[in-house]
Formats: C-alpha cells, structure tokens, sequence
C-alpha cells in the first residue's frame, strides 16, 4: 500500500487532511494552529512530495522523515502541519485494522477520563453565572480567565490584571461552592514579578487546581524562578512544539502539569514521547486542546493510553464553544457528570464532511489575534 494524494482544506478557523491511499483507505487529521493557518497550509503542501510512495502503515517512520529530512524545522507551523499528518495515519491504520486507534498505542489504560470545561464573561457576575451553569451538568473543573473585557479595549495592565483575576475568582468561586477545582489561565501576559504578586494570593484560595501559562514562554528559566517563589501548582506547554521544548521544564522541575496540544506537538507519537518524558520527572500530563473533533477525538485516544494523565481540556463542555468545528466533523467524544468513556473507532472514530469542508474553503477569511497594549502604548502579550 502505498500513499497517493493529501488532501487539504484551509477554512476559516481550521487546516485539515486526508491520506489517500491506492488501496481506497484514507485517513483525516487536524492540523489547525489558529494564529498561522495560511503558513500551516502551504507547510502540508511543501510535505507533499515527502509522503508520495510512502507506506501508510510506517507510522513512526514517516513521523521521523517529515521531521529530520527537513533541515529547517521544529516550529509552529511544522509541527501543526506534522500533528495533522500524524493522526490522519492513526485515523487510516485503525480503519484498516478496523480497530479503534487507542488499540495501535497498547490499549485503554483507564475507563473514563476527567474533563475540564471552560466559561468565559466581561464581568464577574456574567462569569459566576456562567461557572453556575456549568458546575450543573457535572463538570468538576472550570477554567477561566478575567480580562476578557480590556481585550474588547486592546489592553492590558499587569497591575489590574492580577486584581481582576482575583475578583473574577472569588465571584466564581462563590457561584460554584468548593467542590469544583479551578485552573487560572493566565496566557502568558505577567512578567515574573506580577506572577510572583498573583500565585501568591492565589495560595490564599481554595481550590486552586494549577496557574496556566503565567509567563511567556521563551525562557524556561523565568518559570523556574517562579516555582521557586510559589507553592501553587504551575502547568504550561501548549506553545511548546516537541520534546525538546519541554527539556528546561522537565529537567528543572519548573512544572506540575505539561500541556501539549495534539494539534501542535507532533500528533499523537510526539504526544506520546512527550508524556513519558514527563513521567521520568514526575510531572502529570493536562493536554491542551480547543480544536474541533478530530483533534479532540485524537487527543482523546491517545490521553486514554498514558498513565499520567491528570485530566483533559474539553472547551466543547460549554456548548457555546462547539461552533464552527462541529460542521466539518463529527462527534464530540461523550460527556457526563465530568468524564468521558472511551473513544470509538475504527481509527479515530470521527465522520467528517468533506462537501462542507470544500464550501467553507472557498470562504476563507484571513483573520488577526488581538493586539494589546499597555496604558503607555508599548506591546503587551495576548
């Protein structure tokens, strides 16, 4: 059996593929990177000509050519553009197989799995009703962010963004009670003193499951220096493309928590490297994931494989985050009282649509992430 044609489709807020095959089988994979879509589309088109002719069922074997035959690698839009080819060969070998793909990666190593939600709002009221709503239907950890209302205004003050985070918590913690965890997605947007400033009243509270991303990524060191400065559990990683990125982290005991999204380190094998590496550490493994279903389906087949994983994001729990994935593919793995069962198959188990992929194609719109600044006009992270 030998590889044929890639497919790909570049939609508004979303890259996928298919592998086809000369023997009729295929295979669908999610390379999405929202922040870089056109240049993760043309990276799948420059891997053409390295997949042609290749045996499918080479799984780790294609993995390494599509990383180490290129001279210029490693970055976002590699990696997405890899993860996606990736799980497209899981998807395809599973179906060939007729086996979920959990059962290519040694078997189902837990039951369920534990789920986070996420709810948003501009103002505390509207976040803790939101929480509220959420908590209701099981989900026994939410993950939120303040700020979101500077973002409509393009700023960002570190001063006033640890107070809000501070304010936003309370509210919700009052709607929710005490028997729900909280994770305090920071994004990246403190400089060290600020983060230092918020873990710290962050100790304070209750329930505190993890601060994620509390600093830019570019130098592990900085989050060294906070864990040194703070009890509260630290997670970080979704910008993080492969193992090598998590090196510093693991080896410095900066983190609790590693947060590999699917869809940007490597797909499902370099999430499994991942893990394990993080396992020698003792550090639990919180994948990131906010895309669609078939990135979702296959983070989730490979989280029910590793021993160490803590939980797994699931923005899709709030079905105001549902759109516009959910009308290329199909369906969203279950959820009830906080958990997912496992996932089925054969390969991944997602339908996708390629009739609306092709109509939304035609539709694409380039966008732009917000841009923020600080009260004097200089830059600040989103």
């Amino acid at each position: 059996m030998r590889i044929t044609n890639i497919k790909t489709w570049l939609v508004t807020g979303g890259v996928y593929l298919k592998i086809e095959t000369d023997e009729g089988f295929s295979g669908y994979g999610d390379a999405t990177n929202l922040f870089m879509p056109q240049s993760v589309y043309g990276m799948l088109r420059d891997m053409m000509p390295y997949l042609i002719g290749e045996n499918p069922m080479r799984i780790e074997y294609i993995w390494q050519s599509l990383f180490r035959d290129m001279f210029m690698r490693g970055g976002p839009s590699h990696m997405a553009a890899i993860s996606g080819v990736d799980m497209a060969l899981y998807d395809l070998k599973g179906k060939i197989l007729g086996i979920p793909a959990y059962e290519l990666l040694g078997g189902l190593v837990r039951d369920r799995i534990r789920l986070y939600g996420h709810v948003s709002g501009k103002t505390p009221a509207e976040m803790a009703a939101k929480a509220k709503v959420l908590a209701d239907t099981g989900c026994t950890m939410i993950r939120f962010r303040a700020f979101h209302d500077t973002d409509d205004r393009r700023e960002f003050d570190f001063a006033a963004g640890v107070s809000d985070q501070l304010e936003y918590f309370d509210a919700v913690r009052s709607a929710i009670g005490n028997q729900v965890d909280l994770i305090v997605e920071c994004h990246g947007r403190y400089d060290l003193p600020w983060a230092v400033r918020l873990a710290k009243e962050l100790e304070k509270k209750q329930g505190v499951f993890f601060m994620e991303d509390p600093l830019r990524q570019e130098n592990p060191a900085m989050m060294a220096a906070l864990r040194s400065q703070t009890c509260i559990p630290l997670a970080t990683g979704e910008r993080c493309h492969h193992r090598w990125d998590f090196r510093e982290l693991f080896t410095n005991q900066s983190i609790n928590y590693a947060r590999p999204d699917i869809c940007h380190c490597g797909g499902i094998t370099e999430f499994k490297n991942i893990a394990s590496f993080a396992q020698t550490y003792g550090i639990a493994v919180v994948p990131h994931n906010t895309q669609g279903p078939l990135g979702m389906a296959a983070c989730m087949h490979a989280a029910f494989t590793v021993d160490n994983i803590a939980v797994v994001e699931a923005a899709y729990a709030n079905p105001e985050n549902r759109m516009p994935a959910e009308q290329f593919a199909r369906h969203w793995p279950d959820c009830a009282d906080g958990y997912s069962p496992a996932p089925k198959g054969p390969g991944l188990g997602v339908d996708v649509d390629e009739n609306a992929l092709d109509k939304a194609q035609m539709e694409f719109q380039a966008g732009c992430q917000p841009r923020l600044r600080a009260l004097d006009g200089s830059v600040r992270d989103w």
